[in-house]
């Protein structure tokens, strides 16, 4: 019988062998939901079709001989800022609990498309508007490796039923890091495209010239296969029209090959900030592991970049604008984030959120808006001169300097949410994705150890706009040579002591 972590080819290959069907697979990742998920509280709406999408699939097999696609049978999960139709799309909001989605997004029609069953909506934070896992629509979502800690955000339930193995692979948005934060914290591989890649039409944006929805999943190959299907032309999202016009030949599947790393120049990044020691000590190894497949190291450095990165800090100036005009077109009972805080109906200690909701309506009149335009323009030819000036594949420095934090601190304020941390700013939370974010680059991270404390470690490599599959090769390249990612247990261990 098929294990649940299986990688999407051995699904692909138990499927046309007949050793299992879509239905029998469905059925087990649901009962593992139904069994774990009151501990983990990664999924937040449960799709009651999706078993009847499976028998359609094992139907098309029976008679036809054929896989339905390249994703035929794969379970999948999907962040509750993506509209699944009859689904509710809440945005991880209590005030928009009942709001149904009436379509399915272009990602998850082409996810539908290839044979992927959609087996829910997964919980993250209202709006995406903190780095963590907490929601007033969920409450809490915890991580698998230690249920005392945070899972990340705000793609938290997408990448927490992953690593906990309820579905094979989970798709988030990423406007900061919230793709790449969990992933990290969750022991996956997560990938941030080049903006334009995937289309967005039917998902919500916080930022929308920084937003990419992604796949996240357990090896660099899944995300490769996910990507296949989810990139794309669409006329409804005029940024996917660069990234499909200057798309390369062949798959990003197809990139996946061994020897990617020889030879390459891969820019190291130091002053990020502190990095906890046994952080550190993972990455260090995982640098020498790509120095030991042939990869060229050459430090780096970007001066100035923590004052660039509050300069081009968008929130507080477009969120406001970019939220609210998702609502007003999906026909929300409230198309004003503003008037949400102003009931109430948030999670308390979501610090950045108001923040958000007190800026502006049309952020083209205030002059702090062109000056961060300005800003953001220093930042991209900043980083992307470094690439030209040492002929670098990519940029590589630790996702997240820590690993994944205890609740107890999150919820006390030690980063920006909480009653001690309203003060702090967005950059507070010690992670480094907000530099391929607020460039507008594509960034993947992947598992590369484990802290003393069974705590996953993630290396983020950030690459030049339309290179995704450079990373992805890079990626795949430096997996072979990382520790296997161990299973996560401590969350099973709760509900069996």
């Amino acid at each position: 019988m098929l294990a649940p972590n299986d990688t999407i080819a051995e699904l692909r290959s138990s499927y046309r062998s007949g050793d299992v069907t879509a239905g029998e697979v469905i059925e087990r990742h649901l009962a593992r939901i139904e069994t774990f998920d009151a501990v983990v509280n990664s999924i937040v709406t449960i799709n009651p079709h999706a078993a009847d999408d499976a028998a359609r699939l094992d139907d098309h097999h029976r008679r036809t001989g054929t896989l339905r696609g390249p994703l035929h049978g794969l379970p999948v999960v999907i962040k509750d800022n993506i509209d699944v139709a009859g689904l509710a799309t809440a945005f991880g909001s209590v005030a928009f609990a009942e709001h149904l989605a009436t379509r399915d997004a272009v990602l998850v029609t082409r996810l539908k498309d290839a044979g992927a069953v959609v087996l829910g909506k997964t919980t993250m934070p209202d709006f995406a508007a903190s780095w963590h896992g907490h929601s007033s629509r969920s409450g809490i979502t915890r991580n698998p490796y230690d249920t005392a800690r945070d899972p990340g955000g705000s793609s938290s339930g997408s990448a927490a039923a992953v690593a906990a193995e309820f579905a094979v692979a989970g798709i988030g948005t990423d406007t900061g890091g919230s793709i790449r934060i969990p992933a990290a914290l969750c022991g996956l591989v997560g990938l941030r495209p080049s903006v334009g890649l995937v289309s967005r039409t039917g998902t919500a944006a916080l930022v929308r010239q920084q937003d990419s929805p992604g796949p996240m999943a357990r090896c660099v190959a899944d995300v490769a296969a996910l990507l296949d299907v989810l990139a794309g032309w669409d006329h409804r999202d005029p940024d996917t029209a660069l990234p499909s016009a200057t798309r390369r030949d062949g798959t990003f599947t197809d990139r996946i090959t061994a020897g990617a790393l020889r030879g390459a120049r891969i820019g190291v990044v130091r002053e990020l900030g502190a990095v906890d020691p046994a952080v550190a000590g993972e990455i260090d190894r995982a640098l020498a592991a790509m120095r030991s497949r042939g990869a060229v190291l050459v430090e780096v450095e970007l001066p100035g970049l923590s004052g660039m990165l509050l300069e081009t800090s968008m929130y507080f100036l477009q969120s406001r604008r970019d939220l609210n005009e998702y609502l007003a077109h999906a026909g929300a009972p409230t198309q004003d984030v503003g008037e949400v805080v102003a009931r109430g109906d948030f999670f308390a200690h979501l610090a950045l959120l108001p923040l958000v909701a007190a800026g502006p309506r049309d952020p083209c009149f205030d002059p702090a808006y062109a000056r961060a335009l300005e800003c953001r323009t220093h930042l991209r030819n900043a980083v992307a001169g470094l690439f030209a000036e040492y002929g670098l594949a990519a940029l590589a420095y630790p996702t997240v300097r820590i690993g994944a934090p205890l609740w107890a601190d999150v919820d006390a304020g030690t980063f920006e949410d909480g009653p001690a941390g309203r003060d702090r700013s967005p950059t507070s939370f010690p992670t480094n994705t907000l530099i391929a974010a607020q460039c507008a680059f594509p960034a993947l991270t992947l598992p590369v150890g484990q802290t003393g404390d069974g705590l996953p470690v993630g290396l983020e490599l950030l690459g030049l706009p339309h290179h995704d599959g450079d990373l992805l090769a890079l990626a795949h390249d430096l997996e072979l040579a990382c520790p296997a990612r161990p299973v996560p247990t401590d969350y099973q261990q709760v509900v069996n002591p």
